[in-house]
């Protein structure tokens, strides 16, 4: 019985969807004009097969009176809401199937359009009528750009300009540092050529109270449902490939979101170009809007359940909604190359710490041992071998004690070192482990003094 009443309904369904009036704008893979929605709430399987049973005997009743559009509000009581839609909205019942459980689904019913609504329809001579009064407010509209800035659109090497009732140009624009610093508005490169795309009757220009003035290039076009003005731009740069001049077709937008700004440009044909416009000035008036966006119609389904059903499912919802809290406090791994950020598998436990990294000297930077401390023991080069080095010995000494403070009981040196451009540095170097045992004290000469290395560079000043 459910599955006849289902095949019914969903017929009656496809008969609803086609009366809906079609757009072009919509995308009926993308936005189809149904939308199933499963209920987080389940009804009971007695209010649904009562629903089913009203719904069948009211079509029943309109066939034997001979109506073919009978009226589905219901006659409900025991508390049920009209057609499970608190919003009055007129629907139908369906029973469908979902991993072998029963759904009981509220259809929204469209209704056809009444005569009355059929009568609103424009005739063709009304919408004639109409398009000529938007056009002229268009026009009107778009006279406020005429005191304005000039409007930039740059794209790769060329940036274009437009400038209502001036012309439309291109050039390319100095860069920042070449125009001392100056962004905005872009500034013309002189070494390169530019052009002239297109632009406005001088003599028309000149009369701009005439209404001739822009109604000549201005002119209201249609396409997918959208309004929008078009001048079409003539007497640009003669086209070196054509030998004609270059021409421009500008479209202005109803954008009520942005400012006046080009949206794009291309160029359709040899030295003829397109260009769109996006201005809020236009939705002043209605007939430049964008068509509205058609929502789908809801099918909400919910569970059927019996008496005996109601724990199971409370225990299967309780259970879906703790997997779903792990899943939303487990966090997907961050992987930089091939290693997971924060895992702890490499370092960060016990036993796996980072080592500390040693100072390499390349074969031509060249160290000396200026101080240092061994086993508790300090020594140094004396004042008169400092100063021939060029050293301040009062500076080696504020070193050494600062280097003291920072590595307490542990080994220490300081060193000279001349890296490979001849800068002279001097480099503070604590002992972690007692990884310096073969450096050499100052006054003992070895071939090693460029070879003394420490684990931790901790300290390093420019002489």
């Amino acid at each position: 019985m459910l599955r006849h009443i289902l095949v019914t309904c969903l017929a009656c369904l496809s008969a609803r969807a086609s009366q809906v009036q079609f757009s072009v704008n919509d995308d009926l893979f993308a936005f189809p004009q149904y939308d199933v929605i499963y209920s987080e709430s389940y009804i009971p399987f007695e209010v649904a097969a009562k629903r089913i049973q009203r719904q069948s005997r009211r079509k029943q009743s309109a066939i034997e009176l001979g109506d073919d559009s009978p009226d589905l509000s219901p006659h409900l009581n025991n508390g049920d809401f009209a057609n499970g839609h608190e919003d009055g909205q007129e629907s139908e019942y369906a029973v469908l199937q979902k991993h072998g459980r029963p759904y009981f689904c509220t259809i929204p019913v469209d209704k056809p359009p009444t005569s009355n609504q059929a009568e609103e329809k424009l005739s063709e001579a009304d919408q004639q009528k109409e398009l000529a009064r938007a056009e002229h407010k268009g026009r009107e509209l778009l006279q406020g750009m005429e005191g304005n800035q000039c409007l930039f659109y740059t794209t790769g090497w060329w940036t274009y300009s437009f400038c209502y009732k001036a012309q439309v140009r291109q050039f390319h624009a100095l860069s920042p540092s070449a125009a001392g610093g100056r962004v905005w508005p872009p500034q013309e490169d002189p070494t390169t050529p530019s052009y002239v795309l297109g632009k406005f009757d001088s003599n028309q220009a000149q009369d701009s109270s005439s209404e001739s003035s822009i109604t000549d290039v201005t002119e209201l076009q249609s396409k997918a449902e959208t309004n929008y003005l078009v001048q079409r731009l003539h007497g640009g740069t003669i086209c070196a490939l054509t030998g004609m001049d270059r021409q421009v077709e500008v479209q202005f937008h109803c954008n009520p979101q942005l400012t006046d700004r080009i949206g794009w440009i291309k160029e359709t044909a040899t030295c003829s170009y397109l260009m769109v416009i996006y201005t809020p000035r236009l939705c002043s008036d209605v007939a430049f809007l964008p068509p509205k966006e058609t929502k789908a119609n809801s099918i909400v389904c919910q569970e059927m359940l019996t008496d005996d059903g109601v724990q199971a499912w409370e225990s299967r919802k309780s259970e879906d909604a703790s997997w779903k809290m792990i899943d939303q406090e487990t966090s997907k791994a961050v992987l930089i190359g091939d290693i997971e950020v924060g895992a702890m598998k490499h370092v960060g436990k016990d036993g796996k710490k980072i080592e500390r990294g040693t100072v390499v000297l390349t074969q031509e930077e060249k160290a000396e041992i200026i101080v240092m401390q061994k086993d508790g023991k300090v020594s140094s080069m004396s004042k008169a071998d400092l100063k021939k080095l060029d050293l301040d010995p009062e500076d080696i000494d504020m070193f050494r004690k600062e280097l003291e403070k920072l590595a307490g009981d542990k080994d220490w040196k300081i060193e000279k070192l001349e890296d490979v451009n001849g800068q002279v540095q001097l480099r503070g170097i604590v002992s972690v482990d007692d990884d310096d045992d073969n450096a050499t004290a100052p006054d003992e000469k070895s071939d090693s003094d460029a070879e003394g290395v420490g684990s931790e560079e901790e300290y390093k000043e420019e002489i």
